[in-house]
């Protein structure tokens, strides 16, 4: 096992920590506190463009302007009032407040940038940053004035009837995708002039229209598309709402695979839901490419990324790919990386809570008068016993549905081993299903690569798509590999803590693809921080790149534990963007549409990110973070 510190030839990243927020003293001036919803996935989102931080207080959102060089969260400038589409709906979650929000997403669509809530009656509701920005603007009130009730219009509003959780937005395609506890998908494809847009319906970077020219919510009209009604291919001469079925579960999670460096003739889409299927669907077809599981016992899915290849980092062998060499079940073809974890900085499998319990214990028995001194190690390694036993006492079994067991009859092949050049990943033979798309385009290979999470452990597929044949008789074929790091954020809970347990599920998502890295967030209060690799790897299709993950750091650090500076409650969001001063500009959006914008980026420099952890009692923690 090579140790992280050993990885020379990788760019290290550096994570440092600049800001600490201690509860509501930083909102004594709102009375009442704003209310938070808890179970829910992430509440917490910043801009890419401008120096806004959006915070979901149940049907309202929290405008905030972070402070340079600790990016405080002072009050908030403005107070966004949640626009609804109905009255009267009703809610899943808390039936007292049937408008709260599930989730907070920024993304970009077409030309501009989106904040979208969803909220537990099933409403979607988009506003645009830009809008949000002027508004603040306009009024001119300082960082420190009193807030206001921002009167800004939302540009898009839409019911999919039923608890919305998962959002997803396609920037080229113009498309919005919702999840919801109907199991159904909702595609919402906006309409595109006929001399903006080639025939798989993505807007030309020569003809970018404005969103303002997609239509408006005053008049556009949206024609619903069921899976069994005829659709044109890539009609967009409408506006559409296609509807995906093929989930028999709650879907909390969605992604578009929207890659900057190949070209779209087809869009697809990646969602997940909590009994672990997984599908990949050809959108205009609405069927999926694949059908994938989280293996023979069907870990509950909460996270997705669909990562671009062309973003990650560049490794030399086995270890760099994986921060360590790598184990492999014979038995699933599972590459295993979870003993890499134990290289990572702050790597602690106890809770902090519990820890200062054992020391304080440890403490009060060094006073006593002892013949022996093994009677304190004694008693210090019974208080570990029982911190190590909790996950029988606590009902929760052994979370099986994450943990898999063999396949039987089946049989895996590898070319040489993890440490050799030649060494290729394995297959798992049950993420290989049928390919589902009818009439496929002859000679055609792709490849998608997948970051799942489940409540425990977080996987990285890669899918080999190819199509030969002729277009009459084509041959599709799919070829998979997964790298699998269990219990990634998982620890010991001392007996008074039980009920974080409730809280354990990896569903707070973000990538950063100028860094390289995805920072994913466990809703029991921490966050790990992954870095992307890549390396070239012979195999039957030719040279190919393998993909793995390795985690750089664990947040808060164990040093802001042991101050005191984590709180004993839900992690409601985490908050990944530019640090201020180095927001994307309006002209990278012009950019974006030819799929330039963070390739340049990647060559010219990276810029420096802040991450900030938002808790429920309104606590935040606030870190940079370069390479």
């Amino acid at each position: 096992m090579t140790p992280k510190g050993d990885l020379k030839d990788l760019k290290a990243v550096r994570i440092t920590p600049s800001g600490y927020q201690q509860g509501l003293g930083r909102l004594s001036d709102i009375q009442p506190p704003p209310l938070l919803a808890p179970y829910r996935n992430n509440l917490v989102a910043c801009s890419q463009y401008y120096n806004l931080c959006f915070v979901a207080s149940h049907d309202r959102i929290l405008v905030h302007s972070p402070i340079f060089l600790d990016h405080m969260l002072l009050p908030p400038r403005s107070i966004i009032d949640l626009a609804s589409s109905n009255t009267g709906l009703t809610g899943y979650i808390d039936p007292g407040h049937p408008h709260s929000i599930n989730q907070l997403v920024v993304s970009d669509l077409g030309l501009e940038e989106l904040l979208i809530a969803v909220t537990d009656d099933g409403d979607v509701v988009a506003y645009m940053t830009r809008s949000i920005r002027d508004d603040i603007n306009h009024h001119g009130l300082a960082y420190n004035s009193p807030c206001f009730h921002s009167a800004v219009r939302p540009y898009f509003l839409r019911n999919v009837h039923n608890s919305a959780w998962g959002v997803a937005l396609h920037q080229e395609a113009r498309m919005i995708a919702v999840s919801s506890n109907s199991a159904k998908i909702h595609v919402f494809a906006f309409a595109l002039g006929h001399s903006s847009s080639d025939h798989s319906g993505v807007v030309s970077s020569h003809h970018s229209a404005d969103l303002d020219a997609l239509g408006s919510l005053d008049t556009s009209e949206w024609v619903r598309v069921e899976p069994k009604d005829r659709l044109k291919p890539c009609d967009r001469s409408r506006n559409l709402e296609i509807i995906l079925e093929q989930h028999w579960a709650n879907i909390p999670s969605i992604a578009f695979y929207n890659p900057y460096n190949r070209d779209f003739n087809d869009i697809y889409l990646i969602s997940t839901d909590i009994q672990g299927v997984t599908y990949m669907w050809d959108v205009w077809k609405r069927m999926p490419v694949a059908k994938l599981s989280s293996g023979p016992s069907r870990g509950m899915g909460w996270g997705l990324a669909c990562i671009d290849p062309f973003f990650a980092q560049e490794a030399k062998s086995a270890s760099e790919l994986f921060g360590m060499e790598p184990g492999i079940d014979m038995s699933s073809g599972f590459i295993q990386t979870t003993d890499s974890l134990r290289h990572v900085p702050d790597y602690e499998t106890v809770h902090f809570t519990a820890r200062h319990r054992m020391k304080n214990r440890a403490a009060t028995l060094d006073v006593h008068v002892r013949t022996d001194d093994s009677d304190l190690d004694d008693d210090i390694d019974d208080l570990g016993d029982e911190v190590d036993d909790l996950g029988e006492e606590d009902g929760m079994d052994s979370d099986s549905e994450d943990h898999d067991s063999p396949i039987e009859g089946e049989e895996n092949s590898f070319t040489g081993r993890p440490g050799d050049n030649t060494w290729t990943a394995p297959t798992p033979a049950h993420l290989i299903l049928e390919a589902t798309a009818e009439e496929p385009s002859p000679v055609k290979q792709f490849t998608f690569c997948v970051l799942r999470t489940t409540r425990h452990d977080v996987r990285l597929l890669k899918l080999l798509h190819t199509t030969t044949g002729t277009p009459t008789q084509p041959t599709s074929l799919l070829s998979a590999s997964e790298v699998l790091c269990r219990s990634v954020l998982d620890q010991d809970l001392h007996p008074d803590d039980i009920h974080l347990r409730r809280l354990q599920r990896l569903n707070m998502v973000h990538q950063v693809p100028e860094l390289n890295l995805v920072v994913i967030g466990d809703q029991m209060g921490r966050v790990a921080v992954l870095s992307i690799t890549r390396r070239k790897a012979q195999t039957g299709y030719g040279t190919l790149d393998d993909f793995g993950f390795r985690v750089e750091a664990f947040l808060p650090t164990k040093s802001q534990e042991d101050q005191g500076q984590r709180p004993r409650t839900d992690l409601l969001g985490v908050a990944v963007g530019p640090v201020q001063g180095h927001e994307q500009q309006r002209e990278d959006l012009l950019d974006a549409a030819a799929g330039e914008r963070l390739k340049r980026r990647r060559f010219i420099r990276s810029r420096p990110y802040r991450i900030m952890l938002y808790y429920l009692d309104h606590t935040v923690l606030s870190y940079e973070i370069t390479r």
